[in-house]
């Protein structure tokens, strides 16, 4: 993980090596310290020398302890500099990679989950990129130094010192494991915590209308419960470690003490090399004490980054795109020839060998019965996904060699279940193209049939409407999506089953503001009321992921057998209703 973690962190590295630089600074400055402070004392209180005589040597003290203390303030601000910079690096490749996979490759993923790794999973990397990281470069440098300077003065003390220097780091791998698994098991709990309540909180309301709200109360208070011991058990651990460390360093202090009383008995020892020894010994285990703080405060971060990797890491559902843009004025006529798709672990393809061509000028619906394959057609025409076999060809151009992009940037998409954002109904008209005029967005508005209820509003296109537009009906967010689609002034518009979950009053209302938007664009509806595909001038139908047959509605009311079974069902169905 120490060898990942410094492998990502090369946007920051410059900060990171001008961090170890400082500490080795600093660590040189321990050693003239402690030298210095020797000789003040040994010539204080043996050599019986005034304030006159060693004030040479207390001004060199005094500008070496000034020096440590900017070197260590310098050190620090380099290393927060670093957690900040390789934190944000990760962020934005965290919230890219979840962008990038679409759809398709969040799936089986929980949001909260997401939410949590990208957020609080990314934030608590501070203790380890700012702490850490730098106290293991601390760790080796500093004691190493102390070291080498004991062993010039006294060979025994030199020894007790490179023993129990062997002896704190098998302590802390020994707690470090026990502290790792408790670790991961509290990052368990939170991220199951944030993706359940995040999920409670959505559907609050339907839970309250099945009368299931406080069971899901009970839940969230037992995996609180969980994650509060969790939490509590990992403390204990870091508690007993930093006990178990500063026992270790104590006791070994003592030993060198004894070391050195027997090196001044023997008279192989002069009193101030002895104190100089003294000095230098907490210098040496205090860093080996900070490395043990530093990785109970940066382990909850070293577990986040697992899964952080493991994000980044991820299978790409959607392939390298190109680079290529088509003119402007371009018919973009879009041909699907012999594609097929399976999902990952999912059974049976979800298209087979689908041959399909959106001409210019046309509306085409879509249209089958669940599970034939009209979301998977959409996902790979809007580059979510990409054929298994066969090719989507734009203009005699493959899919594949487009800009991303650009290309989606041509398609104005409207999904069965609009999202509406905080802010004004205008900015959410607005959010395809920000630099839309009040009168482009009422003209988009009056084809989408959403400017009568907006201007009935308190305060008209500046009414205020909160995220997801609970005050708002169903009908009144898919106009107003609608709308902001038709205001990017993209030239392909894609309809995913705009009127599946409406009544009948406003299925007719919106299928005939879709109607009217459809005569000035080019339209694919993937339609699940043949009321609204009927409007359409050809429809294709889907049956196990191929089309098995296209016409207009009229010559398929006339032969299509699948397409009139599926007209029986869906009048037998509005009568029920």
């Amino acid at each position: 993980m120490l060898r990942r973690m410094i492998r990502e962190a090369a946007s920051g590295r410059a900060l990171l090596v001008a961090t170890i630089l400082l500490a080795v600074g600093g660590g040189l400055g321990v050693v003239v310290q402690a030298v210095l402070m020797a000789d003040v004392i040994a010539g204080a209180f043996l050599g019986g020398e005034g304030l006159s005589q060693l004030a040479g040597l207390l001004l060199a003290l005094a500008a070496v302890a000034g020096l440590r203390a900017a070197l260590a303030y310098f050190r620090q601000v380099a290393a927060d500099r670093f957690s900040a910079r390789v934190r944000e690096d990760l962020r934005n490749r965290v919230f890219g990679r979840i962008l990038s996979m679409g759809p398709v490759g969040t799936s089986g993923e929980r949001s909260g989950e997401l939410i949590a790794t990208a957020l609080d999973g990314v934030e608590g990397l501070d203790a380890y990129l700012a702490h850490y990281l730098p106290q293991t470069a601390l760790a080796a440098l500093i004691p190493f130094t102390v070291l080498i300077a004991v062993l010039a003065q006294n060979l025994l003390a030199g020894a007790v010192l490179l023993v129990t220097a062997g002896l704190l780091p098998y302590f802390m791998i020994l707690l470090g494991r026990a502290a790792e698994r408790r670790t991961k098991r509290q990052w368990r709990l939170l991220q199951t915590l944030s993706g359940h309540f995040l999920d409670v909180v959505r559907g609050m309301r339907t839970l309250q209308l099945f009368g299931r709200s406080r069971r899901q109360v009970e839940i969230i208070r037992k995996v609180s419960e969980a994650h509060r011991s969790a939490t509590l058990d990992t403390l204990k651990i870091a508690f007993l470690s930093a006990f178990a460390l500063e026992l270790l360093a104590s006791l070994s202090t003592g030993l060198v003490a004894v070391a050195i009383s027997f090196g001044l008995l023997g008279g192989t020892l002069h009193l101030t090399a002895g104190l100089a020894i003294l000095i230098l010994v907490p210098e040496f285990y205090l860093p080996l004490r900070g490395l043990g703080s530093d990785f109970h405060a940066g382990m909850s971060g070293a577990v986040a980054a697992e899964r952080i990797f493991a994000l980044l890491e991820a299978p790409q559902a959607v392939a390298t795109c190109g680079a290529r843009r088509l003119p402007a004025g371009t018919p973009l006529e879009i041909r699907l020839r012999d594609v097929a798709y399976s999902y990952p672990g999912a059974g049976p393809p979800a298209l087979t060998d689908l041959d399909l061509t959106w001409r210019q000028d046309e509306t085409l619906a879509v249209v089958g019965p669940s599970g034939a394959g009209k979301s998977t057609l959409l996902r790979l025409l809007l580059g979510f996904a990409v054929p298994g076999r066969g090719e989507i060809l734009v203009d005699g151009v493959a899919l594949g060699d487009l800009d991303l992009d650009w290309w989606r940037r041509q398609i104005a998409y409207v999904p069965q279940q609009p999202t509406l954002f905080l802010g004004s109904v205008a900015d959410n008209i607005r959010l395809g193209r920000p630099d839309a005029s009040q009168e482009e967005i009422e003209k988009a508005a009056r084809l989408a049939r959403a400017h009568g209820f907006i201007s009935a509003l308190p305060e008209g296109y500046a009414t205020q409407v909160g995220e997801g537009a609970r005050t708002l009906s169903q009908g009144e967010r898919q106009r107003i999506a609608l709308a902001r689609a038709l205001a990017t002034r993209a030239p392909l518009l894609v309809l995913d089953e705009p009127t599946a979950s409406l009544d009948a009053e406003t299925d007719a209302a919106i299928s005939a503001a879709i109607a009217d938007v459809a005569r000035g664009h080019r339209a694919l509806i993937v339609a699940h009321r043949l009321s609204t595909a009927e409007r359409a001038s050809r429809i294709a139908v889907l049956a196990a992921g191929s089309v098995a047959e296209e016409g207009t509605p009229q010559e398929l009311r006339r032969h299509g057998v699948i397409y009139r079974s599926l007209v029986r069902s869906y009048y037998a169905v509005a009568e029920v209703r």
